[in-house]
């Protein structure tokens, strides 16, 4: 019997990024604020703050160019063909999908598990530079439907979810018919619009209030610090500028930037909310203890 609520991930480490560790990263920050279980999906077992860890081979993957720290960019595989598994694999009754890139510094979205919602996701993303990074990324095509992003996505066990998935599924099996009808930019197969899609044709106008917060891949983390802020570096004009943003749920795209400051955000998931005192690392990831 399915357990009720729970956080879950997909992680497949490529060539030179190892989503995996961001998974952990993950893990202990819901865990930290949602105080619930999370679930693994990957191709290795691994161990970490996981209740379970569920193996599934990655499947024929695309490439995909990803942004570094320094500005270059390497051409990488892309393991994102099984997140359309996520309502058949899911041991949850209520479960909130999460990309391992979304850092929470909050309890934002514990009020999901209490509420009746069957399915919903983002439909509008905010760029945290204000450079409006996404401009282009608001519909598949100029006259087609909404761009949706998949990086949050809360589903129940129910006939809608799951026609759903069902539906995401089909569109993934046959990508570029869908490409012809809907006129998107081609490229490896991406959630974000195979899930767009499946709203659209099943009518769902179910959206968060509030945007995703985002931080473009192009620029990168300088600190997390141990009361939740994250100072950032951006391009300004002719210099580059230092921000920062605290106590907010952020999606960081560029994976190596949130990697180079494991120890920071493992420091900062693993000490205790309302405190100030600092727990030192040992280098080990807490193991979780059911109460």
């Amino acid at each position: 019997m399915p357990t009720e609520n729970g956080v879950l991930l997909f992680a497949y480490d490529n060539e030179t990024i190892k989503y995996t560790e961001l998974a952990k990263l993950c893990a202990l920050l819901v865990r930290k604020h949602l105080k619930i279980g999370v679930t693994l999906i990957t191709d290795t077992p691994i161990e970490g703050p996981f209740d379970d860890v569920i193996i599934v081979e990655a499947g024929n993957s695309g490439k995909r160019t990803f942004r570094n720290p320094n500005g270059e960019t390497e051409e990488l595989t892309w393991h994102n063909k099984t997140r359309p598994l996520a309502y058949d694999l899911s041991p949850y009754e209520k479960t909130l999908l999460l990309d391992v890139d979304y850092l929470m510094f909050n309890n934002s979205l514990q009020w999901l598990f209490d509420s009746k919602q069957e399915l919903i996701c983002h439909k509008n993303v905010y760029d945290v530079t204000d450079k409006n990074s996404f401009i282009d990324d608001k519909l598949l095509h100029w006259s087609s439907v909404p761009m949706l992003w998949a990086t949050v996505l809360y589903f129940t066990r129910n006939d809608t979810a799951k026609e759903f998935f069902n539906l995401v599924k089909l569109i993934q099996d046959n990508y570029q018919y869908y490409y012809n009808l809907y006129n998107f930019k081609m490229g490896p197969y991406r959630n974000d619009y195979a899930i767009s899609i499946a709203y659209n044709l099943l009518s769902i106008e179910n959206y968060f209030h509030d945007p995703l917060f985002t931080l473009p891949s192009q620029y990168t983390i300088s600190e997390v610090r141990q009361d939740g802020t994250i100072v950032y570096e951006f391009d300004g004009r002719n210099k580059t500028e230092v921000s920062y943003i605290n106590n907010t749920n952020l999606h960081v795209m560029n994976k190596h930037s949130i990697l180079e400051h494991t120890n920071e955000i493992l420091r900062y998931a693993t000490q205790p909310i309302l405190t100030r005192v600092e727990q030192s690392s040992t280098g080990e990831w807490p193991k979780h203890e059911e109460s």
